[in-house]
């Protein structure tokens, strides 16, 4: 006999998607709301991972993967959730050594090889780090925004000086920009704030682009040399 899973109503279901906790105590309280908006929110995988439609998700990762040369690299998607980055890339039809995307969320672990196959796994990158230059390029794209710990400005540093360590090439992230929306739960900081400590705490070659609004998330590349960065100059990049 086929059980089938219990389905809120839609009402309910958009309710709880505006449901955002202003502070996490640890990463771990922040893995456990993603669990919890996969099972109550299944069906509709824009709603769980917190994009407006999948057009938004598109357009952030266009923008993002333009900030390095993926061709033949080794890819880590840090923050992976339901592996949408993995399906994104092969429909760009961009020839990628090897990708492996890592999540806090064991729901959206077990979801993201639902959808996309074996390439994914649970890891806590701060207590289990890969070793140092492991991959060639390593995203995090969608993860920050929440305030996280005590001192969420400490817990986003001491994150990004981890994952910085694992790239040979280039390391590209995301944030929200301050003001340009009114969300209670939002751990904003401004892009040249950002940029500036990225220049002096990982590698002076850093890049920031940033959008006009409405857009909300803006885009940081770290490389570890000048030769690693793609050709061309974006509009907006600074």
């Amino acid at each position: 006999m086929q059980i089938e899973m219990f389905r809120l109503p839609k009402f309910l279901r958009r309710r709880m998607a505006l449901v955002k906790p202003k502070r996490f105590p640890d990463q771990e309280a922040y893995a456990a709301f993603f669990d919890a908006r996969a099972r109550l929110l299944a069906g509709d995988d824009m709603d769980i991972l917190e994009y407006p439609d999948r057009e938004t998700q598109k357009h952030i990762f266009s923008r993002a993967i333009s900030l390095a040369k993926l061709e033949g690299r080794t890819i880590l998607d840090v923050g992976c959730g339901l592996g949408y980055l993995k399906g994104f890339l092969d429909e760009q039809g961009i020839t990628y050594k090897s990708y492996l995307g890592v999540d806090l969320s064991k729901a959206m672990v077990r979801g993201a090889k639902e959808r996309f196959g074996e390439f994914f796994a649970w890891r806590d990158v701060l207590s289990d780090p890969f070793p140092e230059n492991s991959f060639d390029v390593v995203f995090l794209i969608s993860v920050l925004g929440y305030p996280i710990g005590e001192d969420p400005e400490a817990y986003m540093k001491k994150l990004l000086t981890t994952l910085f360590r694992f790239t040979r090439e280039a390391f590209v992230f995301t944030h929200l920009m301050p003001g340009r929306r009114d969300e209670p739960s939002d751990f904003t900081y401004p892009p040249e704030k950002l940029l500036e400590w990225c220049r002096t705490a990982l590698s002076p070659h850093a890049k920031a682009l940033v959008e006009d609004p409405p857009w909300v998330t803006y885009y940081v590349a770290v490389y570890k040399d000048p030769q690693t960065m793609p050709g061309g100059i974006e509009p907006g990049l600074i």
